[in-house]
């Protein structure tokens, strides 16, 4: 007789099965009828019951785990045992010039002598092109004093949102007393901590963020922030050990901006609401449109980066270390690559290079770039090691397109299949280009091409790099121009690797090209016209090519005027991988598509005939 019964199974028929297979081999039940409706819904009780236990216990030990956690809540308490705190939404900055002006009567009563301040949560409003209207604040107080009866304001940052202002009564007779931010919305970066002894007191001590143990005492003025299971931001402070412990009565105040997150970013003209200190003031002057406006972080990234921030130790001692920090600390982020001087072109010891593609702008502006170095690097990197943020540099694609397809096979007509293969084209650029481990693969791109349509046998491409800059016109100008990949290496050929869009010289047409140069792989740089069909060289020396390293050096040129100047080079490889802080783009206007019908897979051997295939340069 069996006495053991099968637990293995967890799906509910099965262990509904194994409950009554156990049950008939039992002497006592030998004559029961387990079909019956009385013992059958005994035995789903049964199976419900076990069914159960096992879902819980099997979602419980999901929820134990960072990696399997499906719950947010759970996810970010695991995240803070790595030390992680969940970025806020954040609202997009701009920066402005205010200038009040007391020039005449306007300033009738007024003492110069006095500064004046523009005080945090000024009220301004922009309205987008779609007429939406955002209220947006001066994030700090702003003290200036008066040049010649006018009070200028310069680079104040406004974000975005509305002025928000909690007050909370210490009570150290609840244990791990927190203080809740009462809007999922908040921006934690704007967060500001204040403690007064009571209410009717006007002093008050600045309480910052906790950063590390570092020089943190008893009495050091320092508040916690984390993440609440319910999705609320909430801060604590230090038990008197590790940071200042509030006492009775004492009364927290905290005030923070509520966002509206990424709709108002870009926009870029701003006008006052409220006075400054009672006074009109004049239309704000944009020095950056607003950018940086983000939604609070994801479950899937906080998965992500939480235990690479762990690793870094809130250290940056590698390169990698430098990317984890700063997507941990800075929001305008869209893509980041960093790498040591020593892998530098030419090396430069003792720095680290950080390259940086904002969501909205092409470049990071000067004060992002000096947060980040300033705040967010200092007293974290190496003191020897010098952090330099560098611009990315866009390395563009344009492409020759060929696709051979069996009419026989498809409804549509070669104009719709072009639509159908620009369309695949422009996908694959948004999804794994501009950015910078982004890699042209040539065959990854003819496959999505192959596989869009059932019509569409095979293809073939032909990239081609181009960079556009403007020159100073009627002077001398120089330009060095670094592609994302070495040049089609042509020997001593004299076809040239590099051509160009026309400039006007003397009035006249004039073009880039280049020659090879004697027992040497680089080439020069000249510049010609064209007389008779005939390409007259002009200038023999206007620079170099370097077809290993894929620079382009441009000298000794004089346009008439300023209009752009296009360079365009064949890559080495049918493969483009950029380097450091290069990206690549295929610009969807420089997509020549070429449909062609294939005569064998219409008209068999005799089709060979007529079949044609593509060259490999233009």
């Amino acid at each position: 007789m069996a006495t053991n019964l099968k637990v293995t199974e967890l799906d509910f028929d099965d262990i509904k099965n194994n409950l009554k297979n156990f049950l008939k081999r039992q002497n006592e039940f030998s004559s029961y009828d387990f079909e019956g409706s009385g013992l059958n819904i005994l035995l789903d009780v049964l199976a419900y019951n076990t069914h159960y236990n096992a879902l819980n216990a099997h979602y419980s030990l999901n929820e134990s785990f960072l990696d399997s956690a499906q719950i947010r809540g759970n996810v970010v308490t695991r995240a803070k045992l790595l030390g992680y705190v969940p970025r806020s939404d954040l609202s997009p900055r701009a920066v402005v010039n205010i200038t009040v002006d007391l020039t005449g009567s306007a300033g009738d009563g007024h003492n110069f002598d006095n500064p004046l301040t523009l005080a945090r949560g000024t009220k301004l409003r922009t309205v987008l092109p779609d007429g939406e209207e955002y209220k947006y604040l001066v994030l700090n107080n702003n003290t200036v004093n008066d040049i010649g009866e006018k009070y200028i304001f310069n680079n104040v940052t406004l974000v975005e949102g509305e002025l928000r202002e909690l007050k909370y009564r210490v009570d150290n007779d609840i244990e791990n007393q927190k203080f809740q931010l009462s809007d999922v919305n908040a921006d934690t970066s704007t967060l500001r901590v204040r403690v007064q002894s009571n209410e009717n007191s006007n002093s008050f001590d600045i309480y910052t963020p906790f950063e590390s143990l570092d020089k943190v005492d008893s009495e050091s003025k320092v508040y916690y922030l984390q993440e609440n299971p319910s999705g609320f931001y909430e801060i604590y402070f230090g038990d008197g050990v590790t940071g200042r412990k509030p006492t009775n009565n004492e009364v927290v105040t905290i005030d923070y901006i509520i966002t509206s997150g990424t709709e108002s970013n870009g926009a870029t003209t701003f006008s006052m609401i409220d006075s400054v200190a009672g006074f009109t003031a004049d239309a704000p002057v944009t020095v950056s449109p607003s950018i940086g406006g983000v939604e609070k972080e994801t479950t899937e990234s906080i998965r992500f980066n939480a235990p690479l921030t762990f690793i870094t130790q809130n250290r940056a001692v590698t390169s990698e270390d430098y990317a984890s920090i700063i997507k941990k600390n800075f929001a305008n982020v869209d893509s980041i690559s960093t790498w040591g001087g020593e892998d530098n072109d030419p090396p430069e010891y003792g720095r680290v290079y950080i390259a940086i593609k904002p969501l909205l702008a092409a470049t990071l502006t000067d004060s992002e770039k000096s947060t980040i170095t300033d705040s967010i690097l200092k007293g974290k990197n190496i003191v020897s090691i010098i952090p330099e943020i560098v611009d990315p540099e866009t390395t563009n694609l344009e492409l020759d397109v060929f696709f051979k397809f069996n009419p026989n096979l498809t409804d549509r007509s070669d104009v719709d299949l072009q639509s159908v293969v620009r369309d695949t084209i422009t996908d694959y650029n948004f999804d794994n280009l501009n950015k910078f481990d982004g890699v042209f693969r040539y065959s990854q791109l003819t496959k999505a091409i192959d596989n869009c349509d059932p019509s569409i046998i095979n293809s073939t491409l032909r990239p081609r790099m181009f960079q556009t800059f403007t020159p100073t016109a009627n002077v001398i100008n120089s330009k060095l121009l670094t592609f994302a990949a070495p040049f089609f290496l042509s020997g001593q050929s004299s076809r040239f690797i590099l051509t160009s869009s026309a400039f006007k010289v003397g009035g006249i047409d004039h073009f880039f090209g280049d020659v090879p140069i004697s027992g040497s792989t680089k080439r020069q740089v000249i510049v010609y016209k064209i007389v008779d069909g005939n390409n007259i060289t002009v200038v023999p020396n206007a620079g170099e090519l370097d077809p290993e390293k894929g620079t382009v050096l441009l000298n000794t040129f004089t346009p008439d005027d300023a209009t752009a100047i296009t360079i365009t080079v064949v890559p080495n490889s049918l493969d483009i991988a950029p380097k450091r802080n290069q990206l690549l783009s295929i610009i969807n206007d420089k997509v020549i598509i070429k449909p062609q019908v294939d005569t064998i897979a219409v008209g068999g051997s005799s089709g060979s005939i007529d079949y044609t295939t593509t060259s490999r340069i233009k």
